[in-house]
């Protein structure tokens, strides 16, 4: 860590914050030039091409916490499970813009090894001269918008958009994201859309009034992030702290659910017939796999998200407003295909397929991009899937949606096995990033 980070991490919070608010301006401002200076396609829209698309991302979001009484909003939408290409929040974001897995744009780590260095490294990003679905809408006439609710997803993908707006976790919230971009649509005839909301992401904090409905034991050490992440035997403390722990991260996806309730709302009556799409960026683990992780992993994936690509990490919602039909397994990937299609224009490059086709490809789904230890990866075929680690040494096959151990057949395996992405080699790539940043990032537990 360099002087000038060890100098911001000394400060007291005031301070931090002080730094933060012009730092946040000159960064998003630099982004905003970046953009400005990008060589766009010339493309043209087809004249039922929608006139509005909005792309929410809510980080952290589990598919299997999207039910009529906590989300009746998000329940209420035409949707399915999806597959996300990485397991954590740079890879994944990255993936939703390119149509592209992590090994093919290259925003993920470039080593398989354990990273013993002090200090918060972060993997490369995209490559600037990659096209990603808003410079194809850019270069369609679309405006472009990017409200980010904390760094991580900024750090990736700033630059992609004609405007960004930077938020982080300690002093924002959905409603703020979602706001801000309400103000900057009016009197504009296109627009796309990425509003990343922060909230089921540590440090938890969602409305008071969502503290007293699920009866959060405020007084709890630590609720806000985690602790007791690896004890197998698990005492009335640490069971007391992991339900309570639970149930803060219920609220506050029954927060977001309000939020984006009352944004679609306004959404509607401000914009005509806009298409609207609600995802995750990946889910979140909450001990489900504690002994199998710490015998396996190391109790790298016992919680949180980065780690082992178990489902509730893996399976995230894909919701919309339209009538789109989704009869095969879905990946985020397909995302920016499907955008382009919607609009009429042509994208190249992209891995994922248009959700607006009637017949899906027969196709195996990626999971990769651990964010620190040893590279996990996840192939789904059908019913089966496949985790492997080459680092850990290890290979298991489970039957879905139980995700329960079996013995694939060996025909499947073997074409399982052929799926699996290359295993990343050794490189000290990474993206540098500010003492402002670090701390930040530090908050939001990337250590």
């Amino acid at each position: 860590m360099d002087l000038k980070r060890k100098l911001i991490h000394t400060l007291p919070p005031w301070a931090k914050r002080a730094l933060a608010v012009p730092y946040d301006m000159y960064q998003t401002t630099k982004a905003d030039r970046q953009f400005a200076r990008k060589s766009l396609p010339n493309t043209g829209p087809e004249p039922d091409a929608p006139d509005h698309i909005v792309c929410i991302v809510v980080d952290a979001l589990r598919a299997d916490h999207v039910d009529e009484s906590t989300t009746p909003y998000l329940a209420s939408l035409n949707g399915t499970d999806a597959i996300t290409p990485g397991s954590w929040t740079f890879p994944a974001v990255s993936s939703v813009l390119s149509g592209q897995y992590p090994h093919e744009h290259g925003a993920m780590r470039r080593t398989d090894e354990i990273d013993d260095s002090e200090g918060l490294r972060l993997p490369p990003r995209m490559d600037d001269d990659l096209i990603t679905i808003t410079e194809a809408l850019a270069g369609a006439g679309y405006d472009t918008y990017g409200g980010f609710g904390h760094d991580t997803p900024f750090v990736a993908i700033s630059g992609r958009f004609q405007t960004h707006k930077l938020y982080h976790t300690v002093n924002s919230d959905a409603d703020d994201v979602l706001s801000e971009y309400l103000q900057w649509v009016d009197g504009r005839d296109r627009t796309f859309a990425f509003l990343h909301l922060a909230d089921p992401h540590i440090p938890v904090d969602p409305p008071d009034e969502f503290w007293e409905a699920y009866e959060v034991d405020r007084s709890i050490e630590e609720l806000r992030n985690w602790r007791y992440q690896t004890e197998v035997d698990c005492d009335e403390t640490c069971e007391t702290y992991r339900e309570h722990r639970r149930r803060l991260y219920r609220a506050s996806v029954e927060y977001v659910d309000d939020a984006i309730a009352r944004f679609g709302d306004r959404l509607q009556s401000k914009l005509s017939d806009p298409l609207l799409v609600v995802t995750s960026d990946h889910g979140e683990a909450h001990w489900e796999h504690v002994a199998f992780d710490v015998e396996h992993f190391d109790g790298t994936g016992c919680v949180d998200h980065g780690g082992a690509p178990y489902e509730e990490i893996a399976r995230v919602p894909l919701l919309t407003n339209r009538d789109w039909s989704f009869d095969a397994p879905v990946s985020l990937v397909d995302l920016a295909p499907t955008f382009a299609d919607a609009v009429g224009i042509d994208f190249e490059g992209t891995t994922g397929t248009s959700l607006r086709e009637e017949e899906q490809p027969d196709r195996s789904l990626l999971v990769e991009g651990s964010l620190s230890g040893y590279e996990k990866k996840a192939v789904y075929d059908g019913e089966y899937k496949l985790i492997a680690s080459r680092g850990h040494d290890f290979e298991k096959g489970f039957i879905l949606p139980a995700e329960r151990e079996v013995r694939v057949p060996d025909d499947r395996l073997t074409e399982m096995r052929d799926a699996l992405p290359p295993w990343p080699e050794e490189s000290t790539e990474e993206t540098e990033v500010s003492g402002v940043v670090e701390d930040r990032l530090e908050q939001l537990g990337y250590t």
